[in-house]
């Protein structure tokens, strides 16, 4: 049953992605603005218009701000880790077989004094 769960969410969102994807691909337009020229997409029908709270969110929405070098080092390294993580084979966990009467040798703490 779990098997179909995930299937069924993979697909969903598989379905998801595909649809955002559309959204912000195929349907790119643009509107001009007191001189300034607005670049979107999202699906419409024909001519529209915008309010000017729309033109802001849409503005919040696309800002993209970085500080240069940093952000790209950062997403370097986090790109290495996932790949690493991918890339391992997963080794499932071996059952544990400790034994309460099994003798386990180890040294005691040591206790340094300066």
């Amino acid at each position: 049953m779990d098997g179909l769960k995930i299937k069924k969410t993979g697909l969903f969102l598989l379905l998801l992605f595909s649809l955002y994807w559309c959204s912000i691909t195929l349907f790119t337009h643009s509107h001009v603005l007191n001189g300034a020229i607005i670049v979107h997409s999202h699906p419409f029908k024909g001519q529209h218009s915008h309010t000017t709270a729309q033109f802001e969110t849409i503005f919040f929405l696309s800002l993209i701000l970085t500080t240069g070098e940093i952000f790209h080092s950062f997403c370097l390294t986090v790109w290495r880790s996932l790949i690493a993580i991918l890339c391992t084979e997963y080794i499932p966990a071996a059952p544990n077989s400790r034994q309460p009467q099994a003798i386990r040798l180890r040294a005691p703490p040591l206790l340094v004094i300066e």
